[in-house]
């Protein structure tokens, strides 16, 4: 079952959902996500095939709050949503690219869109320019929506792998 309004409510009053830069938004079937000032792009590319996941060199970037990060056409870059997300053990979340960048060939999460019951931390977006234009992207920006299923019963043992408690984007592990 996906929550709507009300239940979105009160996953924002138990701090589910929290943002140290004003008050969480409640949409319709979603919450909102906003991008956060960090950005990381990946440094290192082996001229072999490799067998993911591989840790591949990365640089990270933080930006001013009036300050933007520019991707270009074709361009690739791992940023993170604003939003703190302390999944419970009877919910998972799905991210969505909100409507009018998706139509602009701007994607998040266009690989892994899920947030498993248990996890704890910011949201890292893979966020990819299909596009032709250059975009800037700036801190605080809508950018996705989380939609909230809650699961037939809850799940014992919560999320525990390499990502948990991430509070910049992270890259490959």
């Amino acid at each position: 079952m996906i929550l709507s309004t009300p239940e979105l409510r009160e996953i924002v009053q138990r701090n589910v959902v929290t943002s140290s830069t004003g008050p969480v938004q409640i949409e319709l079937i979603s919450v909102g996500l906003h991008l956060d000032n960090q950005f990381t792009i990946y440094t290192e590319y082996p001229a072999a095939p490799f067998v993911p996941p591989k840790e591949l060199k990365c640089e990270n970037r933080v930006i001013g709050p009036s300050e933007s990060f520019r991707l270009p056409p074709q361009g690739k870059v791992l940023a993170c949503s604003e939003e703190i997300v302390n999944m419970p053990l009877d919910s998972m979340g799905f991210v969505q690219t909100k409507g009018s960048l998706a139509r602009g060939f701007l994607l998040a999460h266009a690989c892994d869109g899920q947030i498993d019951p248990g996890y704890q931390g910011k949201i890292t977006l893979e966020v990819a320019n299909l596009s032709d234009f250059y975009y800037d992207l700036k801190p605080g920006m809508a950018f996705a929506s989380l939609f909230f299923y809650r699961l037939t019963s809850p799940v014992t043992d919560g999320y525990s792998g390499r990502y948990q408690r991430s509070f910049t984007p992270t890259g490959m592990r």
